[in-house]
């Protein structure tokens, strides 16, 4: 399977980046890629296999899709480890888990994300990178906005 790594340096202390990236309420503000797209709702259990649900929904109302993920794995303040769980797979589940890693690192007056991911299938893996790497530069703006 091809791995993915995305990044983003984002001026900010850990300590907000942390809050950010895992609080309900502000995970609807920047959890999608495009600007015609939402996230009308957001569920994180943030701990060792809780669960993140969230949806992403075009705002015109055409589509909308609900991604689901379940923590391997979580150091505060350090990393995330999480498998995706691909409904569209259900029948061979255990099969097409995709993991994903996030570190979150402190330098000076900046935080580092970085994401590994494992890539999907069905579409290139420059639309994927570009994809995940769109969301992660929607979150960067909007915790420096904050």
């Amino acid at each position: 399977m091809n791995k993915i790594t995305i990044s983003a340096l984002i001026k900010s202390d850990i300590e907000k980046v942390w809050d950010v990236w895992n609080n309900e309420k502000h995970i609807v503000n920047w959890c999608f890629a495009w600007d015609d797209w939402s996230c009308p709702k957001s569920l994180n259990n943030l701990k060792t296999w809780g669960k993140f649900i969230t949806t992403m929904a075009a705002r015109d109302g055409s589509m909308s899709f609900d991604l689901e993920w379940e923590y391997i794995s979580v150091i505060d303040k350090k990393s995330i480890e999480y498998v995706l769980i691909d409904m569209q797979y259900w029948e061979y589940y255990i099969e097409k888990w995709r993991k994903v890693y996030l570190s979150f690192e402190k330098d000076w007056e900046y935080t580092k994300i970085t994401e590994t991911f494992d890539a999907e299938d069905i579409h290139s893996l420059e639309l994927q990178r570009a994809w995940w790497q769109a969301i992660l530069d929607r979150f960067k703006n909007y915790c420096e906005s904050l």
